[in-house]
């Protein structure tokens, strides 16, 4: 059952416990507390009680947790006479492997999702199982879980017991049976802090140091009686502000009476949750300024919590580091790494690694292989990052050598060290002191992951990866900090300190007191019958009463809060809350703190900028071709930051082919068709065998062009399926030019320069034809297009009219070739009517843009009048953002985020995207 401290215990006042601390070690007492955070707190109040008394340097008291007091005894024994017989303790990681090992020995772990998922469940089982004396079998008729657990553990006792080995949850026992023993340090008075929870191996513990002669106390803090408020905000966020607002006030109060600073406690129920909301509130409110570049000062406040070792930028760029040595990592990995500032040359190759990145970006698989991105990086035509490009082909002749062989696990550790010195970990900067102790934490899971080995053989490289990653995840580290006034804890961690000002929030009705959650693979009538808290609501209930009467007792001033919503649903407040006094915020006088935005805006005056207007251009010839014309049409602005400076979006590595790789696939198998073919006769002269023949090797041609920009893109099947699509997309498309009237095709996707308003560009011709009539420019397109697109003001697109104005010759005729499954077809405008199939003179046109022309002539004119227009304005600097076409035109650009026009005027999402393999 569970025991709480016998009542008969000598009790021993904060006070006296502190004095007492003060002789030394002579004094002969240790401090046992239930957590690390206790301990710390305590050594903290110690060195204030010690410098208030004058003194710059004392003893450094025995204050530790029980879990480390354990273990202190356990060295005592292992290194004594009685060495032989003690067994050695597994670390957690270790553990984790021999519980993996029994679980995936079971005919159980076939129907597990995860059996790393499923030893840890166990390890937190058998730890409350020996906590409370639980029997593994204990239940007349147990579920399947529990067999599983009893099947499992009996194969883990027995691993364990053949290698003489013990774990954490035994070492208690362990360590009693040894304990008469001399070797063992036993301290004279053995003072116990905060233990609201006794479970039954730690009160056996505790027993036995008194039988062994050990005097055991229980020290008692003296009840606080303050003030208690209760508020009620809207929401959890409410709350976390409130309370961050709350806590800087007490600061500033403090500091403004010339005192020291309180001792400010934060209560977060969902702590492990919401620790990221936390820490940017209250960092928010606390210094506004922290983002800011500059001095860096400590934050007043302390998390308890800390984050995954693997959540680290440094340790989580390790370990992709290690993955980009796999078979293949996913891009978005291989980025990282490219980018990391913990690689070397980091910080003098950082333009050239953001340039190499984005150039990448355009050319890699969603998943990348070590050596295509060595081939990729080390491309004439990449940016070049020489220290990156030597680092990469190292690591990469590096796995070639050494990570095909299976190994054991301090051979991986110091292969996984060595791939990581060779890409320069951890970069050539300083690191500041966080990043120090995380380094040496890593560090230190290397050697626990190197010491596995006991209790693992030989393993590859995917399952030793996988094991150390995991391991990263598991391990919680949080960097050691100055001491500060405000701590931010969870329910139990406040169990035993003291406070000056307490606040606890999130205490609804659904949240406090807590729901009961019992272990699933011990039977609940065996956890009931221990008394283990949590296992049923009562024992829940009464546990959170006796925290909730703690509260109210260690603090000069408690305030408990809860949100009044959560989403849709209302919240009412705990019962367990319910009778102390609400108050309504103000009486806190937490006022509200400016963010920096404010701060800044208020203290400045807002000037007003007309940015409209650029520089005129210097130079007049420009690269990008027709999408100049397009980009300042379609808005100003658009044009002046994609073609002036250079603004793209990065892009993302994508599988397969998008609607611009098929447009390009298209293209360039009917240009390889018709330079072979020629003319209209050419095709009526080719017989079925002969142009099936040509089809499918220009088809080859179309795919070894797309596989030169992207060699992962077609492969296997689907370059198949993708070669007999493209051959009766074209034997679709020759149909229709067989209907046609006598032709021959001039040109080819040829580049010409033209010339409109001062701006020269070179225009990219799709397919000239020569006709009777005279020559027609044909533009292909595999998606929605439209004529319409031509004609008026800042035509939409200008490349089929450009080129029909400054490419030279008689031009009857300009239209679009849709090549479409089931819908090819041409669509156009002629000067005389039935040149092309489909193509029709201005007059037939129904479009209501059509309407403004009364003949060819004057179609041709009015190109001449617009693109000279839209020249003369990206000549001369016009930058407005003026969208042609509103929500359409902004919806279809890549520039929102510059130009911020969603700011004034929120779009929304219509209209067709506009097709890149088009422009």
């Amino acid at each position: 059952m569970h025991k709480p401290l016998r009542k008969d215990l000598a009790r021993l006042e904060k006070g006296g416990l502190l004095e007492r601390l003060a002789r030394g070690h002579d004094a002969g007492i240790t401090v046992v507390t239930p957590n690390r955070r206790l301990a710390q707190a305590l050594q903290s109040e110690f060195s204030g009680f010690q410098a208030a008394r004058g003194l710059r340097a004392w003893e450094t008291p025995d204050i530790l947790p029980f879990d480390a007091f354990v273990q202190r005894l356990w060295e005592d024994a292992l290194y004594s006479d009685l060495g032989a017989e003690v067994p050695l303790l597994l670390s957690g990681a270790q553990e984790q492997a021999l519980w993996e090992s029994a679980i995936d020995a079971t005919r159980h772990a076939e129907r597990l999702f995860s059996t790393a998922s499923a030893a840890a469940q166990c390890r937190r089982a058998w730890q409350l199982a020996h906590a409370w004396r639980i029997g593994i079998g204990a239940a007349s008729a147990p579920g399947e879980d529990a067999r599983a657990f009893l099947d499992w553990s009996s194969r883990y006792e027995r691993a364990t017991r053949d290698k003489h080995l013990t774990d954490g949850a035994r070492l208690p026992d362990v360590i009693t049976s040894y304990l008469g023993h001399a070797a063992l340090r036993k301290p004279a008075t053995l003072a116990l802090l905060g233990f609201d929870i006794v479970t039954p191996q730690v009160g056996d513990c505790f027993e036995a140091m008194a039988a062994q002669g050990s005097e055991v106390v229980e020290v008692i803090a003296p009840a606080r009686r303050g003030t208690a408020r209760r508020i009620e905000l809207a929401d959890a966020q409410a709350e976390i502000d409130a309370a961050a607002r709350w806590a800087r006030s007490r600061l500033g109060a403090a500091a403004q009476a010339g005192g020291q600073p309180p001792r400010i406690g934060i209560v977060v129920p969902d702590l492990a949750t919401s620790r990221a909301r936390v820490q940017r509130i209250f960092a928010n409110v606390m210094r506004p300024d922290h983002l800011v570049a500059g001095e860096v000062t400590p934050l007043p406040f302390n998390i308890s919590l800390g984050v995954a070792l693997a959540e680290y930028p440094m340790i989580f760029d390790a370990l992709l580091a290690i993955d980009l040595a796999a078979h293949e990592t996913g891009f978005e990995h291989a980025s990282r790494v490219i980018r990391s500032p913990f690689i070397a040359g980091a910080d003098l190759e950082m333009d050239a690694r953001a340039r190499l990145d984005a150039w990448l970006r355009k050319r890699c698989a969603p998943s990348v292989a070590l050596e295509s991105l060595v081939r990729l990086c080390g491309s004439p035509k990449a940016p070049r990052a020489p220290i990156l490009i030597d680092r990469v082909a190292r690591l990469a002749d590096f796995r070639k050598s050494s990570l095909f062989v299976p190994r054991l696990a301090s051979e991986w550790a110091k292969a996984f060290s060595d791939a990581l010195r060779i890409v320069g970990f951890p970069g050539e900067r300083a690191l500041d002191s966080a990043e120090h102790q995380t380094l040496d934490k890593w560090h230190e899971l290397l050697g626990e992951f190197a010491a596995i080995e006991r209790v693992t053989g030989k393993m590859g490289f995917t399952a030793a990866r996988e094991r150390l990653r995991s391991m990263a995840r598991e391990a919680i580290f949080q960097p050691e900090t100055s001491d500060v006034p405000i701590q931010v804890m969870g329910i139990l961690e406040a169990a035993g300190q003291e406070f000056d000002h307490l606040w606890v929030m999130g205490l609804t009705d659904e949240a406090w007191p807590l729901p009961a959650r019992p272990d699933p693979f011990i039977p609940v009538r065996a956890q009931r019958a221990a008394g283990v808290p949590q296992s049923d609501p009562v024992s829940s209930l009464e546990l959170d009463r006796r925290i909730t009467q703690g509260w109210l007792t260690c603090a000069g001033e408690f305030v408990a809060s809860h949100p009044r919503m959560k989403g849709e649903s209302e919240l009412a407040p705990s019962p367990l809350i319910r009778s102390i006094e609400l108050a309504p915020l103000g009486d806190l006088a937490a006022e509200p703190i400016p963010t920096l935005r404010e701060a800044i805006r208020a203290a400045g005056v807002v000037e007003t900028v007309q940015d409209a207007q650029a520089p005129a251009v210097e130079a007049t010839t420009r690269s990008g071709g027709t999408g100049l014309f397009k980009d300042q049409a379609a808005c100003p602005f658009r044009a002046f930051a994609r073609r002036r400076l250079e603004s793209e979006p990065l892009e993302m590595p994508r599988p397969g082919l998008d609607a611009r790789d098929r447009g390009t696939l298209v293209h360039e198998m009917m240009r390889a068709v018709w330079t072979s073919l020629g003319t209209r006769d050419g095709l009526l002269a080719a017989n079925e065998t002969e142009l099936a023949a040509i089809l499918g090797k220009c088809a080859d041609d179309a795919i070894a062009v797309m596989r030169r920009r992207r060699s992962d893109a077609l492969a296997g099947r689907y370059a198949q399926l993708e070669r007999e699509r493209l051959v009766r997309l074209a034997g679709e498309w020759l149909a229709k030019d067989r209907e046609r009237e006598d032709f021959s095709v001039l040109a080819l996707e040829e580049k010409h320069p033209v010339t409109f308003g001062g701006i020269t560009v070179d225009a990219k011709l799709d397919r000239m034809d020569q006709l009777a009539a005279g020559r027609a420019i044909i533009d292909y397109k595999t998606g929605a297009c439209k004529t319409s697109e031509w004609m008026g003001q800042r035509p939409d697109s200008p490349q089929l009219p450009m080129y029909a104005l400054g490419g030279g010759g008689d031009v009857a005729a300009v239209a679009f070739a849709v090549v479409k499954t089931g819908e090819s077809r041409y669509k156009g405008i002629s000067r005389l009517p039935n040149l092309i199939p489909g193509v029709c003179t201005i007059d037939k046109d129904r479009s209501r843009a059509a309407k403004r022309y009364r003949d060819w002539s004057e179609l041709v004119a009015g190109w001449r009048v617009e693109l000279d227009a839209t020249g003369r304005g990206f000549a001369a600097g016009d930058a407005r953002v003026d969208p042609k076409k509103g929500a359409l035109t902004c919806e279809n650009c890549k520039q929102h985020m510059f130009c911020r026009i969603a700011e004034k005027t929120p779009f929304a999402a219509s209209g067709e995207p506009e097709g890149a393999a088009d422009e």
